[in-house]
């Protein structure tokens, strides 16, 4: 046993030798090497400072050997997994360098090209191609990637587009929003409540659904639909709370064009599902006059609780949202309107973080079993059943941690550690609820918008901030 344990150190100390060797002498790759394959608690600093001293320490004839036949120093298996080490690790070193500074999820096709552009240049031609053997084939290709990504903690997947807003400035927004929903929970006479509302657009034929596909010697199975009924586009307001109790009284709005849906359609949607509405105008599009419909319509479902709770309700800063017909309208009904700072709805909107994705996933699905039970051809009823089965299942179900990991509520104490990452937080701030300082409230409004910001803070129109000149 301790032969073979002298025998395990020593190849492992030329292993590490042949990394920071053919690394370019990167001890930092060699360290994470050595500290991979000894499970020891040094840091990286010290492991890489370990490291520098077994190359100092080596001998000359040692290091010209390993650089003119490193065969003769090491057996093929422990020299093949010293080398593969700094591929893949130069490999996922590229990897996140796109992911996070290019925006770019690499291919199957780039990935290959870039692994063999990490294969030290002095290896002897024997060497470079048995590493490069498993991307000889396509399955042998695809059982080196698989690998690859389960032993670096990779998948296939897409990366979410977001406005490209540097770190330091997502972090002061969601501080200023924090500051202002903190300062209103705090300064508010009654109990609060908290209301998201937002926008969706849904399609009345979802096309490329993921499915099982048979494949036939005669014909190719396809999905047969009308170019208008692909692109055709209906607007769904969609309203949540993270009280419970409050949820089903919040109005489910589907807006569509008089050619999307007739009369006789929003007759019969009224008779199958009172508790969504439809609207049917000229344009399938939100605007000002439809957001102080919609205001109305929610003071209607509201009654009492006006009264007796402090409603707010968030808003992000789409245009339909922002005029001050729709302020005068929200003061009058007490309401107090609430805005996502711009760029930040993808991190700090509960519809958007926590919702819509799991919906939109419930409709598709429903949609294509009314879609099998009609032998293909659904009709504009069966697409409304279909998307109001997942409107029952978003309105029934719990809302209030979207509004808690998202940072909204609880004075940011159960955020999420998804937000956490994304903010590049270890923990959550802790944000005073104080009034937010004119400077702090340009990070909550567009850039170019020349409004009252105090008057949408405070919701009162007769709030400045002052300005003193010089």
């Amino acid at each position: 046993m301790q032969e073979r344990t002298q025998r395990r150190a020593r190849v492992l100390r030329l292993q590490t030798l042949l990394v920071y060797i053919y690394s370019g002498h990167q001890s930092d790759v060699a360290a994470r090497f050595w500290v991979s394959h000894t499970g020891t608690s040094l840091s990286l600093g010290e492991a890489a400072a370990h490291v520098e001293w077994l190359y100092i320490s080596a001998s000359v004839d040692e290091k010209v050997e390993m650089m003119l036949n490193p065969r003769c120093s090491l057996g093929l298996r422990p020299l093949m997994v010293a080398l593969r080490f700094i591929v893949e690790l130069q490999l996922l070193s590229w990897v996140q360098f796109q992911n996070y500074e290019c925006g770019v999820a690499p291919s199957r096709k780039m990935l290959l090209d870039h692994a063999q552009s990490c294969v030290p240049k002095d290896l002897p031609p024997s060497l470079t191609a048995r590493l490069l053997r498993p991307f000889k084939t396509a399955r042998s290709q695809r059982k080196a990637l698989a690998a690859f990504r389960m032993k670096h903690r990779c998948k296939l997947g897409k990366l979410r587009s977001e406005a490209p807003i540097p770190l330091a400035e997502k972090q002061d927004k969601a501080l200023a929003f924090y500051q202002w929903c903190n300062y209103w929970q705090a300064n508010t006479e009654r109990e609060p409540l908290l209301i998201n509302m937002d926008e969706s657009s849904l399609a009345f034929h979802w096309s490329g659904l993921a499915g099982t596909v048979a494949e036939a010697a005669v014909s190719v199975a396809t999905d047969k639909a009308k170019l208008s009924s692909r692109r055709a586009r209906v607007t769904y307001l969609c309203c949540i709370t993270h009280d419970s109790t409050v949820q089903p009284l919040l109005p489910q709005v589907l807006l569509g064009n008089s050619r999307s849906f007739p009369l006789e359609f929003v007759k019969q949607a009224a008779e199958v599902e009172p508790g969504i509405t439809v609207w049917r105008e000229k344009s399938a599009w939100n605007s000002h006059r439809l957001m102080r419909k919609f205001l109305r319509l929610l003071c209607a479902r509201l009654g009492d609780l006006l009264k007796t709770r402090s409603v707010g309700l968030l808003l992000d800063f789409a245009p339909c949202h922002v005029h001050d017909s729709i302020f005068e309208l929200a003061r009058s009904a007490g309401l107090r309107l609430l805005f996502v700072p711009p760029g930040m709805t993808p991190l700090l909107q509960p519809c958007d973080t926590h919702c819509f994705a799991a919906f939109k996933n419930n409709a598709q699905e429903n949609w294509r079993v009314k879609k099998s039970e009609a032998g293909g051809h659904p009709t504009l009823l069966m697409w409304f059943q279909a998307v109001a089965a997942a409107v029952h299942d978003l309105v029934h179900r719990s809302c209030a941690r979207a509004f808690e990991s998202d940072g909204i509520l609880q004075q940011q104490r159960n955020m999420s550690s998804h937000l956490l990452k994304q903010l590049h937080w270890s923990t959550a701030p802790q944000v005073p609820p104080v009034w937010p300082s004119e400077e702090v409230a340009t990070l909550l409004f567009p850039r170019n918008w020349c409004g009252n910001r105090a008057k949408y803070i405070s919701g009162n129109p007769d709030v400045w901030y002052i300005r003193t000149l010089n």
